[in-house]
């Protein structure tokens, strides 16, 4: 059933790429996440948690693309708010990521957009707050490097665009215990009863994305 399905998917794209054809109008398209995909980007892990914690995925930012013809450049700022609360701890986590996109596009009428973006800027926090104990933040070194994926399919007409996209972005960074460098693992407000494995982090974040474009 997988196989089928995958060849379903295969021969789609591979009819849609062929329908398009080459591109020669100019293009400016904008687009927004909509919808960021749930995923644990906690890094934090307590040893007395009694349930199951809960998880909150939310995004805003935006791309600004502009092609010509078949080829284009753009530029995206997003910011990803993830929430982990469980019984005792809240981990509360933004990272606004900016990366400088290359884009590639087929079609008239109906279009096709991929391309992949490198990460220019980061700004990466993190706050515990243990219950009834204040809260600690963890600071995030400044030296980030990533990339970023994206697909994007198009519907033109009357010179205007409607747009749905979709974006996968990969960081790698690091954090340090602001409040007790010294003894890495452990954390003052949580009352040392939160550690985590390793200092080193990877985050792959995800959005769907609406826009509209305009063509000359």
């Amino acid at each position: 059933m997988k196989v089928f399905c995958r060849a379903i998917l295969i021969s789609f794209f591979a009819l849609f790429l062929c329908a398009c054809g080459r591109s020669d109008l100019i293009r400016l398209r904008m687009l927004a996440p909509v919808v960021e995909t749930n995923k644990d980007h906690s890094i934090l892990t307590d040893t007395k948690e009694s349930s199951s914690p809960t998880y909150t995925n939310t995004s805003n930012g935006g791309s600004l693309y502009f092609l010509l013809k078949s080829i284009g450049l753009g530029y995206t700022t997003i910011t990803t708010k993830f929430e982990k609360t469980g019984t005792n701890l809240k981990e509360t986590t933004k990272i606004k990521t900016n990366f400088y996109d290359l884009a590639f596009g087929l079609g008239e009428n109906y279009s096709f957009m991929w391309g992949a973006g490198v990460l220019s800027g980061l700004e990466h926090e993190r706050y515990l707050e243990y219950t009834g104990k204040g809260a600690d933040q963890l600071l995030v070194n400044s030296d980030p490097v990533g990339h970023s994926l994206f697909f994007m399919l198009g519907h033109h007409g009357f010179g205007f665009e409607t747009l749905v996209g979709y974006r996968m972005n990969f960081i790698k960074t690091e954090f340090y215990d602001s409040n007790i460098p010294t003894y890495m693992g452990k954390s003052t407000a949580a009352g040392k009863n939160v550690s985590y494995e390793d200092t080193n982090i990877s985050l792959t974040t995800s959005q769907l994305q609406l826009g509209i474009g305009v063509t000359f």
